[in-house]
């Protein structure tokens, strides 16, 4: 037996690598589109794939057995060929099979790895089996089973790559597969070789070469090449134009998904029409904001007022022009039912020309409520929802500017409620905020259609009133004032207030908006320094009187730390016997610069301020022990009377304070006289129960300045009351008024009837004394008498006055 020799054609080996290394990378491509494929669509390139590749393996492998060089002839079985390259595409089936699920599990793997390499060593060992020669065929049995573990490790490392391969798409991608083409290619030539080394051609006798053979048997390789790589061309051709066909297809169904998703989705209403007005389609969020499942043009427009659907046509035929815009439209889907809706018109261009409009409509409706809301918290106060000092600022300014175009004028009024502070205070900002708000409504109902009435802020009011005759705003100025002073019924309890006016015009009080609201300021605490519950027009002398009271405010801030206030008394006599019956503490202002002012300079300011509460209480503590000191020097004991602001009266701890002082200065409560006003009375029923609690000391109580006040036969009979003190305003020019006259002896008799005592003060003539004894006036006070005197000499009047101490 003679082993033949074997030769390999070089040209035909580095051919059949070459097509290895394309079938191989056509089975990365072709792994890709069938993972990405479903239904017959994989099915389809799963069948053609197998064939493809199938195809391309087996003709690696016949085109190496062509390169086969043996000295005989060699004829092949068309049959047993065609069969082995069934087993070629069988194996490229499973591979691609394999490739195509989404998880790669180590048992698919080993499985996939096992039936792709079995078929792929019955393919090469079937196909040896196909050959017709004068020799016997004889297999390595180790070599052999070499040859068949390569082929399954080959179709291992084969599947991997394909599944790790398939999604690659850019150049990177392709350049990947490339390489890994070229490996795999390496690795199934490498096992066609591996099963080529473990056979040997074995003859029985004497052979002569056939060189014939061998030239067809290198035409019949390079043919089969040649149409394999046809094959596996058109194969790769298939799939990139598959591809961008997929690509293509793909972009336009996410185009029209996007479109989709942007017109189903879409939280804006969106309608389309054609260019007749005709509808289109309408969205979900369309449907939902209109009420209607199908809405043409014109019963959109219908669903509008006159001004927003000319609006609409408007618009609509400016996009069909093919310009987009925006703007709002009231919509009213329903009769009591307003959609404010922000519109954007934007063509529809196909083929260069317009085919209809989109309506995308947003609602903006709580977002302009809410711009509303906010422009209205802006201009106009909260509590009261007054316009604010804002608002009247630009309308001022408004109205000042016309003015001048028209030559016309224009009125400020600055309104304080007087003693507002004082209820915050004491009774606090829930009571406060209800009068303010019941203020408001009387100045409102008030001042009409004349003016625009705003809050400046606190307790402070404005009236804007363009071109109003002088007349008219001196009405206006009494009205609000007398409407003003009205009792205010507040949660049960009847508070009293009223108002101070100051008043300017334009354009001889300013020329500007901030100027003349300086101006009217000024004017209402010129209208308070005089004694309130009045109106005052702008003059220029009241600039002075207003840095006059800036400069005496921060000297009064001062003038209790640096002991510049001093207590006079004016003696308070008997009409019966002429005695001293009891004197009234006077608080005095001692000036280091302007010597001692009077009250009636200071006492407003100490009022706003609220500096008048320690200053009440110093007088009061400085009265009690003063008369407590004059007792224990021996003079006969009298009441001395202490006037009470309102700011005083109505603190919570008032009668513990009074109790304390008296306490502190060891002086009897008998001896002591609490004079408050009717302007004190700001709330009735808790002044009747302080007054009570002060009855209960054993202190006296007088009403002062009575008959001034705004409510005295009212609660006259329900306070605990000992004297009532006639106003000097009444005594005055008591022999030439008979109104003053008649007034007086009305008030002494009412005191008689209701058993209370009366002093009449502001006394300086003896007419005015005679007519005080003939109506049986018991107590005066004036400078008939005495003026008020210093701690000095008031000691010299009781001297004089009490001969011997202890003796009246």
């Amino acid at each position: 037996m003679n082993t033949l020799s074997q030769s390999y054609s070089i040209g035909l080996v580095i051919l059949s690598y070459f097509i290895a290394v394309l079938a191989s990378y056509t089975a990365l491509d072709l792994g890709g589109r069938v993972s990405h494929s479903r239904g017959n669509i994989q099915r389809i390139w799963l069948m053609a794939g197998a064939g493809s590749m199938g195809l391309g393996i087996w003709a690696m492998h016949f085109i190496a057995m062509l390169a086969l060089h043996l000295p005989i002839h060699v004829d092949y079985d068309f049959w047993i060929v065609l069969i082995s390259i069934l087993f070629a595409m069988c194996a490229s089936g499973i591979a691609l099979h394999v490739v195509s699920s989404k998880h790669m599990s180590k048992k698919r793997l080993a499985i996939g790895s096992l039936f792709m390499g079995t078929g792929i060593a019955l393919m090469h060992y079937v196909g040896m089996s196909a050959m017709r020669l004068d020799a016997q065929i004889v297999y390595d049995p180790v070599l052999f089973a070499i040859s068949i573990l390569v082929a399954v490790l080959v179709s291992a490392v084969a599947l991997m790559i394909t599944y790790r391969l398939r999604k690659a798409g850019d150049v990177r991608g392709i350049g990947l597969k490339i390489l890994a083409g070229m490996v795999m290619g390496a690795a199934v030539a490498g096992m066609h070789y591996t099963g080529m080394l473990a056979t040997s051609f074995v003859t029985h006798g004497n052979h002569h070469p056939s060189p014939s053979s061998a030239v067809s048997t290198i035409w019949l390789a390079y043919a089969i090449g040649i149409a394999t790589l046809i094959i596996l061309g058109i194969t790769l051709l298939s799939v990139y134009v598959e591809k961008l066909l997929m690509t293509k297809t793909l972009r336009m169904m996410e185009s029209d998904q996007r479109y989709k998703s942007l017109f189903e989705y879409n939280r804006d209403g969106v309608i389309s029409y054609g260019v007749n007005g005709q509808l289109i389609g309408m969205n979900p969020a369309a449907k939902e904001l209109t009420g209607r499942e199908l809405l043409s043009l014109s019963d959109f427009v219908d669903m509008c007022d006159q001004a927003d659907a000319e609006m609409i046509r408007k618009h609509f035929l400016q996009a069909v022009l093919g310009g987009a815009n925006t703007y709002e439209v009231k919509l009213y889907p329903e009769p009591e039912k307003q959609v404010i809706l922000h519109m954007t018109n934007v063509p529809i261009i196909i083929d260069g020309e317009a085919a209809g409009v989109f309506f995308i409509a947003r609602d903006v409706t709580e977002q302009r409520q809410a711009e509303s809301k906010i422009n209205y918290l802006a201009y106009h106060d909260a509590l009261t929802g007054l316009p604010n000092r804002r608002f009247i600022e630009e309308q001022l300014e408004k109205a000042i500017r016309n003015a001048k175009n028209r030559e016309q004028t224009v009125t400020v009024m600055f309104l304080d409620l007087d003693r507002f502070k004082l209820i915050n205070d004491s009774l606090g900002h829930d009571f406060g905020d209800l009068l303010l708000r019941e203020a408001t409504h009387r100045i409102v109902n008030c001042v009409g259609e004349s003016g625009i009435v705003g809050r400046l802020g606190g307790d402070e009011f404005i009236v804007l009133m363009p071109e109003v005759p002088e007349s008219e705003l001196i009405q206006m100025a009494d009205q609000l004032i007398r409407i003003i002073e009205q009792p205010f019924l507040i949660e049960g309890h009847e508070l009293y207030i009223t108002t101070s006016i100051g008043i300017s015009r334009f354009p001889e009080d300013g020329n500007d908006y901030q100027t003349l609201m300086k101006t009217a300021d000024t004017a209402m605490y010129s209208a308070k320094e005089r004694g309130k519950n009045a109106y005052h027009k702008y003059s220029a002398h009241m600039q002075k009187a207003a840095s006059e009271r800036m400069y005496l405010q921060n000297e009064l801030n001062r003038a209790l730390v640096r002991n510049e206030l001093l207590v006079y008394y004016q003696p308070q006599v008997n009409v019966t016997n002429k005695k001293l019956s009891g004197m009234e503490a006077l608080v005095r202002w001692n000036h280091p610069k302007r010597g001692v002012i009077p009250p009636d300079q200071f006492i407003t300011i100490a009022e706003e301020t609220g500096l008048i509460v320690p200053i009440g209480e110093w007088v009061l503590r400085t009265a009690c022990k003063q008369n407590r000191e004059w007792q224990e020097m021996g003079y006969a004991p009298v009441r001395v009377a202490v006037n009470l602001s309102a700011r005083q009266f109505l603190k919570k701890d008032f009668v513990q304070t009074v109790e304390g002082i008296l306490r502190e200065t060891g002086m009897q409560p008998e001896y002591l006289e609490l004079e408050v006003t009717e302007s004190t009375m700001i709330d009735v029923q808790r002044a009747t129960q302080t007054l009570y609690d002060l009855k209960k000391l054993g202190v006296h109580i007088a009403i002062d300045d009575f008959g001034t006040g705004y409510s005295s036969l009212s609660y006259l009979k329900d306070f605990p009351l000992d004297r009532l003190k006639i106003d000097r305003s009444f005594i005055r020019d008591l022999k030439k008024s008979p109104g003053n006259r008649a007034i007086v002896a009305t008030i002494i008799s009412m005191a008689k009837n209701l058993d209370l005592h009366v002093i009449a003060e502001g006394v300086e003539t003896s007419d005015e004394l005679d007519f005080l004894q003939e109506q049986m006036c018991e107590e005066v006070q004036g400078f008939f008498f005495s003026h008020p005197l210093t701690k000095e000499d008031m000691e010299s009047y009781l001297k004089e006055k009490f001969s011997k101490p202890g003796i009246s």
